[in-house]
């Protein structure tokens, strides 16, 4: 619960401190003290966002930090959990500075805002008559019954086997998208297009030289022929030439070292072209007109080009890497598809499990429902609506949720012989605020929440209505702190403590302050109240009636 309170520099608040009683306690002030500001500063020091918009000073920051007293609310695993150590006594400090930069702080640990969230969700509670509208959210509905039914262990389990399950979703998403933008059919038609190409290294260039012998087949033997003749073949040839050549110098070579020198070179040159003539030969022989083994390279020629285009490539042996990378890539879609088959199988049994168990949670929740009826009943009997009926139906849903296959739905009715409709469509806003009431007695015990503050949940409700909601929060403040802002003396009249939020104007300025008021001092505030702030004997003594009372 919360024992002290500081604030500095926020909004109209430039210092303020003062510490707080367990029980029921109201604040009151007239509209525009800053009872709000006071709501705002704790939403702030619980993380919500603020900027330097709530400065008063704008060369100073602003410090909002709360004392609260944590023992017998099981809080040691949370801290453990954060990293904290634990005391009886946390404080939770929150600071923004001029330059907009926030900082939050517990037992003066630096934390992130999220671990105060986390921290603060558990320590307080602050209900103001717009919280009316969860009633329409079917989430808190649900939240509800989980919490008097007592399921946080169950419910937990279950959203991690419901996580579990969403991750594994978006790994078979995921697997399922990769394999439709690579599209298996056509890189399986390229790969098979290269497979029964059954290319070699080096094919192409071979195939080249091939296809310009086959195409000039009858010009190279023409030419051959006329090589031949002019090397051996012609009555006046080359070699024959260069052996007369031969048989001159043999016959001056003795009369000269360098004479003999040219003769053996003759020579060499005659065997040379000997051998150049035989090749030729067989060259010759070998060069035949084939005009089906020319249409053979040609085409293989010609499927070479249209592949190399296709894909972009400039040689046969870039194609066979292509045709590699595709078998690889066909191998790992293979691995991909046996990896969904897999993925799929663990879906349907994870599927499975969380059917059973969101089975069980909507049994127990159902078996909850008559003792939550006939609380929330009793309950609303007392704030004036004796006649009132309440009913809980669970629908169930045609899919998983993270909170199971159940839908609730707030059935109500305010008037006898009525038919009962969903409590969001025909409840009043003062039939909301002591609905809402009832709902927050029945769980503040089961949530051993330490702090709960009620901002002005009586708007729209009469005098006589009001004083009966204020049994109800005396009733819950036996197991929990509770504040009540209020407009109405008959709600201030029920609570154990008062304390007066107040502004003064110094020197052009406002401030706002706070106090806790004594008999005489609560005697008069409520007189106020009473009377519409003019303090009148009638309105002392309707006071002082009201606190007997």
């Amino acid at each position: 619960m919360i024992r002290h309170i500081h604030i500095e520099n926020y909004n109209l608040i430039e210092h303020l401190s003062i510490d707080f009683e367990d029980g029921f306690s109201v604040i009151t002030g007239e509209t525009g003290a800053g009872k709000s500001m006071l709501v705002g500063a704790l939403s702030f020091l619980m993380g919500q966002r603020a900027d330097v918009s709530v400065l008063k000073d704008k060369t100073k920051k602003t410090v909002v930090e709360v004392i609260f007293s944590i023992e017998n609310y099981g809080l040691q695993s949370l801290f453990e959990q954060l990293d904290l150590d634990y005391d009886n006594r946390c404080i939770i400090r929150r600071e923004i500075t001029p330059q907009g930069k926030s900082r939050s702080f517990i037992n003066d640990t630096p934390v992130n805002a999220s671990d105060v969230k986390l921290l603060g969700i558990k320590l307080l509670d602050i209900h103001s008559q717009h919280s009316n509208i969860l009633l329409q959210n079917t989430d808190f509905q649900l939240l509800i019954i989980d919490q008097y039914a007592k399921l946080g262990n169950e419910l937990e389990n279950y959203k991690e086997e419901y996580a579990a399950l969403m991750k594994q979703k978006k790994v078979l998403s995921e697997l399922t998208a990769a394999s439709k933008s690579e599209d298996k059919a056509y890189i399986e038609f390229i790969y098979n297009e290269l497979e029964n190409a059954k290319f070699s290294q080096g094919e192409q260039t071979l195939l080249e030289e091939d296809f310009k012998l086959l195409s000039h087949g009858q010009e190279i033997k023409l030419r051959l022929g006329e090589c031949l003749n002019l090397l051996d073949y012609n009555e006046i040839n080359a070699i024959q030439m260069l052996q007369e050549c031969k048989q001159r110098l043999n016959m001056i070579a003795s009369y000269s070292d360098k004479l003999a020198g040219i003769e053996q070179r003759i020579n060499s040159q005659i065997i040379e072209i000997k051998d150049i003539a035989d090749e030729l030969v067989a060259m010759a022989e070998n060069t035949v007109e084939n005009p089906q083994e020319l249409e053979r390279v040609s085409d293989r020629l010609n499927l070479i080009n249209t592949l190399q285009q296709k894909h972009g490539l400039n040689s046969v042996e870039q194609l066979i890497e292509l045709k590699d990378n595709l078998s690889k890539q066909l191998a790992h879609m293979l691995d991909k598809a046996e990896e969904e088959d897999k993925l799929k199988k663990q879906i349907a049994k994870q599927q499975q499990l969380l059917m059973q168990l969101s089975s069980q949670l909507s049994q127990k929740r159902k078996n909850a429902l008559p003792d939550i009826e006939k609380s929330l009943k009793s309950t609303i009997k007392l704030m004036n609506m004796p006649e009132a009926e309440v009913k809980i139906v669970i629908e169930t849903l045609p899919e998983l949720t993270p909170t199971g296959i159940d839908n609730p739905v707030f059935l109500f009715n305010a008037n006898p012989g009525m038919e009962m409709q969903a409590m969001s469509k025909i409840a009043s806003g003062g039939e909301l605020s002591r609905i809402m009431l009832a709902i927050k007695s029945l769980i503040v015990d089961n949530n051993l929440l330490p702090t709960i503050i009620f901002d002005e949940i009586d708007t729209g409700v009469s005098g006589e209505v009001s004083a009966k909601m204020a049994k109800v929060m005396q009733q819950i403040a036996t197991c929990c702190q509770v504040f009540a802002i209020t407009h109405l003396p008959q709600i201030a009249a029920k609570a154990k403590n008062h304390y007066l939020i107040y502004k003064q104007n110094i020197d052009n300025q406002t401030f706002t302050h706070i106090k806790l008021l004594s008999q005489q001092e609560r005697i008069i505030e409520m007189a106020k109240m009473i009377s519409n702030e003019n303090v009148t004997e009638l309105s002392i003594k309707a006071a002082e009636n009201l606190l007997k009372n």
